[in-house]
């Protein structure tokens, strides 16, 4: 049976995305393609978004799931290359370079056509960083490396459905919590610019196995409370420490981040099942418009974004204007590819 709490919640953070990443053009963190004047609400907004990543691969572990308990294993890897991989390449070589002209458009430093950008932009291996004006899969890590955790876990997915095994521990209240603590440990292993595959894997797999049992959702559900409190305290020490002393990295900081993490997601979790597990015409209509969406999105925000810095770059206005007409020219878009089916597979849709 479909578990449409899922479908609400990955396409509220799928959604999330624009203002995440309008915020990060107007945030004082770290570069971004191009930047406004930073104030302080984007900047808080980033820095409070360490959820809607994690989510989407816990609610892509627990889609997996239903997946394989609907086709062989042998089905799984043959979609799973068409929906992933085939748009992760396409919007390689397509989606992703307008982004880094345009960086680079606003830094100044290209002057020439697009053509002749992309002349130099195949061949610059020099920075793999998202705003360097190199060769890069930009927002698409997400694809990449769910497409490499989805088979390098299939083995365990597959045994645990064939055993029809289900950690029974995850329903209960305390254990249930006690997953940050190896989160937090996978976090010292070696990661590709920030961004560490191991504990977004675990994040995979935790949410593969929470589905295996609707008691373990309906526990999470019944605590949803406790785990939201625990949340909050937690994102607001999180604050304080950044503003009071800077964002820190010890082991002590550490273990407290990842478990603010984790209560989080059972927070989100709890309150989706609870509020969220009905029908929707309009999550039916966003549910296959979700991936390319998300494939479509950064490439617009960046481009409206150049443009509306060209005009003003501080306030209210801009950031509006940016995340509004982005995610307008997004579903637009995909209005238009669903209709056309040689296009369709190229973001993913059946």
């Amino acid at each position: 049976m479909r578990k449409n709490y899922i479908d609400w919640l990955r396409n509220g953070a799928i959604l999330f995305l624009f203002p995440y990443h309008t915020a990060r053009i107007f945030d004082d963190i770290s570069p971004f393609y191009i930047k406004g004047a930073a104030s302080t609400f984007p900047s808080i907004l980033v820095r409070l978004s360490f959820w809607f990543m994690p989510l989407l691969f816990l609610l892509s572990g627990m889609s997996s799931l239903h997946a394989l308990r609907n086709r062989s294993t042998k089905n799984y890897l043959k979609e799973h290359h068409l929906r992933l991989m085939v748009p992760f390449v396409f919007g390689v070589l397509v989606i992703v370079p307008p982004q880094a002209y345009f960086a680079k458009r606003f830094r100044g430093d290209q002057r020439e056509s697009y053509l002749d950008f992309l002349k130099n932009y195949f061949t610059d291996f020099s920075d793999w960083s998202e705003y360097a004006g190199g060769i890069s899969p930009a927002h698409l890590w997400f694809i990449l490396f769910l497409f490499l955790i989805s088979i390098a876990l299939l083995p365990v997915m597959a045994a645990a459905i064939r055993n029809h095994y289900s950690p029974a521990w995850l329903g209960n209240p305390v254990l249930v919590v006690l997953p940050f603590a190896g989160l937090a440990l996978l976090s010292a292993l070696p990661d590709i610019s920030g961004k560490n595959i191991f504990v977004y894997a675990a994040y995979f797999i935790l949410g593969f196995f929470m589905a295996t049992d609707d008691r373990i959702t309906t526990a999470i559900e019944k605590h949803r409370r406790i785990h939201l409190g625990t949340a909050v305290v937690g994102s607001a020490g999180i604050l304080l420490e950044i503003f009071t002393i800077g964002g820190q990295s010890g082991m002590v900081f550490t273990i407290w981040h990842f478990l603010t993490y984790w209560v989080s997601l059972l927070a989100i979790l709890g309150y989706g099942k609870r509020y969220l597990d009905r029908r929707s015409r309009l999550v039916s209509y966003f549910n296959p418009a979700a991936f390319p969406v998300y494939i479509l999105h950064q490439t617009y925000l960046v481009i409206v974004g150049y443009h509306v810095l060209q005009v003003t770059d501080r306030g209210i206005v801009p950031f509006l204007l940016i995340m509004l007409v982005s995610l307008f020219l997004s579903i637009a878009t995909y209005d238009v590819i669903r209709r056309i089916p040689p296009i369709r597979i190229l973001f993913g849709l059946k």
